[in-house]
């Protein structure tokens, strides 16, 4: 239980109305009720403050309100989103070693971790302070798992794979296995060895049934703060930059750079050696085959400037009423030449 002015100070917000209203936890606008905290940030909820259940909502700071408790913040949307963490933390309790883990040689084990019945650790394992290790989880040679990692169920970790601090890999996922390489020699393909590792940085979260290939050689690398979604590929030697989104689905060929605070929306794919700059936008379904510049915002297939491709898409949707005139046209032109 918090007041409305102790959840303000944590995300430095402004309190219209009561501080002192009691908060127990967030809920949606349609069923919030006494006791919550709730979240306007779309325009139909902002327009209908009133309605709602809750106590108070949090709101930008130019909504006022004559019956609700407001929490004014510049940011209605993060502080949503601090505040739901804060009501659902669950504090991490250290349960030690589980007697139906497999442990190999020469690991090194902080005191102080989780890591519960079915989980295999190959030799030489790293792990550190307030790691979580779910059953099922497979840990190969040499890997290293940094402080407060979370590894859900059946997560996969391939040799030489390096995880930073507080990374979060969901069930299912893949890091380090082979990536796609062949050669055709004329009569069949020759697979090339893969035989460099995986990075991820502090605070990337991987979701479900995504892989991140090890790199033929030398390094795949996610940056520190990448958010991947469930079932992404990103190839191998790929290098992501720092708080980048990559959304479900997306495909990412070999050797594919992505700068920092990029967003990759549903479906969108790039081809190898692409190099993508920051700050940069790729819409769904896009299809990226040449290097784009930072702070571009491209959508199509080929991908190429947004603006561009909805002028071609506009055209295209218009294209049988054109083609019903250009027929109309003929067949006049026709008529004209046999008068004639």
């Amino acid at each position: 239980m918090y007041t409305l002015q102790q959840l303000a100070d944590r995300v430095g917000g402004h309190i219209s109305g009561d501080p002192q209203i009691e908060i127990s936890g967030i809920q949606p606008f349609e069923t919030a009720g006494p006791g919550h905290l709730t979240l306007a940030g779309e325009k139909k909820y902002r327009d209908r403050l009133e309605e709602t259940g809750a106590s108070a909502v949090i709101v930008s700071p130019d909504l006022v309100s004559s019956k609700k408790a407001l929490l004014q913040v510049e940011k209605p949307k993060v502080a949503f989103a601090q505040l739901l963490a804060l009501f659902h933390r669950k504090p991490f309790t250290a349960k030690g070693i589980s007697r139906l883990a497999y442990v190999g040689k020469r690991c090194r084990i902080s005191e102080n971790v989780t890591i519960h019945p079915f989980v295999f650790l190959g030799d030489e394992v790293v792990i550190k302070e307030g790691a979580t290790l779910f059953p099922g989880v497979y840990v190969g040679n040499h890997c290293v798992i940094a402080e407060e990692c979370v590894l859900h169920a059946n997560v996969t970790l391939y040799d030489n794979v390096s995880l930073g601090s507080r990374v979060i890999i969901h069930s299912g996922t893949v890091i380090g296995a082979d990536g796609f390489g062949y050669v055709f020699d004329g009569h069949s393909q020759v697979k090339i060895p893969q035989t460099g590792r995986v990075i991820i940085g502090d605070d990337v979260e991987i979701g479900a049934n995504s892989c991140v290939d090890r790199a033929t050689f030398g390094t795949t690398v996610l940056e520190r703060g990448v958010k991947v979604d469930n079932h992404v590929h990103i190839g191998h030697n790929c290098r992501i930059g720092e708080n980048t989104v990559i959304v479900a689905q997306v495909g990412l060929s070999g050797s594919v750079e992505v700068g920092k605070n990029c967003v990759l929306a549903g479906h969108a794919g790039a081809v190898e050696h692409v190099k993508i700059g920051d700050e940069v936008t790729v819409m769904m379904k896009s299809a990226v085959t040449k290097d784009i510049p930072s702070g571009s915002v491209i959508s199509g297939q080929p991908a190429m400037d947004h603006r561009q491709w909805m002028k071609i898409e506009a055209v295209a949707r218009r294209l049988p009423e054109i083609y019903g005139k250009w027929r109309k046209w003929l067949e006049e032109a026709r008529k004209t030449n046999q008068e004639k």
